[in-house]
């Protein structure tokens, strides 16, 4: 009896301190908040923003940056990568005359460079008429009091001074039309719940531009029968709803979520190359044959088609 408490007292503690080493590792991995000035780096990279722009745009970007600068801040240094949020004051917050007119949210601009014979990019983001933040890849940390860089490239994704194209609004068809294609397929395997009104030949265009990266002819042939599918336990995503994550090695675009993750591609790629993206974190490439990734991943939630 005596030996059985031991070992009871002994595997107890075997798993109290697996469980504080996990409670330590979550939070040295969460976001910490600060009210800390920008680095070197950052305002390098501020300095080299600024040059994109005219001088209306010019002076707003800075004062912005002079707003959120003692600002309470989010930071955080990923395995390959770095996130800044900037977030205000509601007591004192950034007056509307320093906002510009995009208000959706999107990328403002993207600047190459190299320090310390290391390849970087930094992704500026907007949102709601002002810079929301940025992030750096690879992983910057050791580079960050770094007192020159070389650019290599820089553009401006989307112009702060135009209107975002209006939010398409979905429209849920009553019935259940006859489709043809892939979509016919799809519905064979499993029944389809609701579906939505086509979106456009022309909207449909202007959201293509939107999204940098090659979008799957089998995806867009879906599209044009309706702007997104709902089968329950999983989905395919209207064109005018597609939104990405943020992963160290770039930004995937959802095109179809499951129960476990989605299927994706990966901005700026042009080869078509499909990604699952799982909720856990890992990443899988399926190759480009998205026709044939769809369907599998379909009959996988259906359940007389599972092994």
């Amino acid at each position: 009896m005596k030996s059985i408490l031991i070992i009871l007292g002994v595997l107890i503690g075997i798993i109290g301190l697996i469980f504080l080493a996990l409670v330590i590792a979550s939070y040295r991995r969460r976001p910490k908040f600060n009210n800390k000035g920008f680095t070197n780096l950052e305002k390098q990279l501020l300095a080299e923003l600024y040059e994109l722009f005219d001088s209306e745009i010019q002076t707003k970007l800075k004062t912005q940056i002079q707003y959120f600068e003692p600002k309470r801040k989010w930071r955080q240094y990923w395995e390959k990568s770095m996130s800044v949020e900037l977030y205000g004051d509601n007591e004192n917050p950034l007056s509307d005359n320093f906002r510009y007119k995009r208000k959706d949210e999107s990328k403002l601009a993207t600047i190459r460079f190299n320090a310390n014979n290391e390849k970087f990019n930094i992704e500026f983001n907007n949102y709601d008429g002002r810079i929301w933040g940025w992030k750096i890849r690879p992983n910057p940390k050791s580079i960050m009091k770094v007192a020159t860089i070389n650019v290599t490239s820089k553009k401006v994704n989307n112009d702060p001074n135009s209107f975002a194209q209006i939010t398409f609004k979905k429209e849920k068809l009553k019935s259940i039309p006859k489709f043809d294609g892939l979509l016919e397929e799809l519905n064979n395997i499993q029944s389809i719940n609701q579906v939505f009104k086509p979106i456009g030949s022309e909207v449909l265009e202007n959201y293509i531009k939107i999204i940098d990266s090659k979008l799957p002819i089998e995806y867009l042939d879906i599209i044009k029968q309706s702007e997104g599918v709902d089968f329950g336990d999983c989905c395919i995503l209207g064109i005018s709803e597609i939104r990405s994550t943020g992963l160290d090695d770039g930004n995937y675009f959802h095109l179809a979520e499951f129960d476990d993750g989605v299927i994706a591609v990966k901005e700026e790629d042009r080869r078509g190359t499909i990604f699952y993206c799982h909720y856990s974190g890992l990443l899988d490439n399926l190759g480009t044959d998205f026709e044939k990734i769809i369907l599998e991943r379909i009959k996988s939630t259906t359940p007389q088609h599972r092994v």
